[in-house]
């Protein structure tokens, strides 16, 4: 019987991967991986890794198993009933009763890291079956070996998602559409991305230490008729905060209706 197993070793099953042994709460002989191309299983075990491409083998086999694939491929995979004590899902949409499905007998941990995970910098939700099993602080452990925590209760699993799961990709748009008007002028990218992330980095420092109110601290950077104003109102002309909230908004549907058509 192996310690961990994870199902779908990409990106984000590799970062908890890598996490769970920097932190040494499993060794590699602890360790069982469902790699499906025979390429990845050869990687693997030249790195000294078990692997396996019996899906049953991995979960028949583990005493907790990370499930880390695409939500729309799982019923495609998992579809049978498989005794492991603990099941660990980073997979959106996918509810702790539509796990109870397959997984009736295990205690299920429904979590969503983000990208930033793969650098130990990660923020997940996460929301337990109960708080009474052997395997809630091993599941926290292993979950807080890429990230912090925040412990929240399913039903606000689709509503906080655009805030975590889905943040990296809609702040990447917005320093992305920064960089790209600058170097329309003919400044060194280089230059541009740093100027612009050591910007953004004191700004965040900045909010997270003040106490003065979000509004407040915009008002800070603005003078009538100055420069940041000047910014700001074609933002608001074209409707930069409605354009958030739909944004927002379409994220949580989707997620909504992932769940639903479970």
């Amino acid at each position: 019987m192996y310690k961990f197993g994870i199902i779908g070793v990409g990106k984000m099953g590799y970062a908890i991967l890598k996490g769970i042994l920097n932190k040494n709460i499993f060794t590699k002989e602890e360790i069982i991986l469902h790699v499906h191309s025979k390429e990845r299983r050869e990687y693997f075990n030249s790195l000294g890794f078990n692997t396996s491409f019996d899906l049953s083998y991995c979960l028949e086999n583990s005493e907790v198993v990370l499930l880390s694939i695409k939500p729309q491929i799982y019923d495609e995979i998992i579809n049978k009933e498989y005794s492991v004590p603990c099941i660990i899902s980073v997979m959106a949409g996918k509810r702790i009763k539509d796990l109870k499905k397959h997984f009736s007998k295990s205690f299920i941990v429904r979590s969503m890291p983000n990208t930033p995970s793969m650098i130990n910098e990660g923020v997940t939700t996460v929301s337990f079956e109960s708080k009474s099993s052997k395997y809630y602080n091993l599941s926290k452990e292993i979950l807080e070996s890429i990230s912090k925590i925040y412990e929240i209760d399913e039903n606000l699993s689709d509503t906080l998602l655009p805030l975590n799961g889905s943040m990296p990709a809609y702040f990447n748009l917005f320093v992305k559409s920064f960089i790209d008007a600058s170097i329309e002028h003919n400044v060194p990218y280089e230059l541009v991305k740093n100027l612009l992330l050591d910007s953004i980095e004191g700004s965040l420092k900045l909010l997270r230490e003040s106490s003065e109110s979000i509004d407040d601290q915009i008002k800070n950077v603005c003078s009538k008729g100055g420069t940041t104003i000047a910014g700001l109102n074609k933002l608001y002309e074209g409707s930069f905060q409605e354009s958030i909230k739909e944004c927002y908004e379409a994220c949580r549907n989707r997620s909504i209706e992932l769940s639903n058509n479970n």
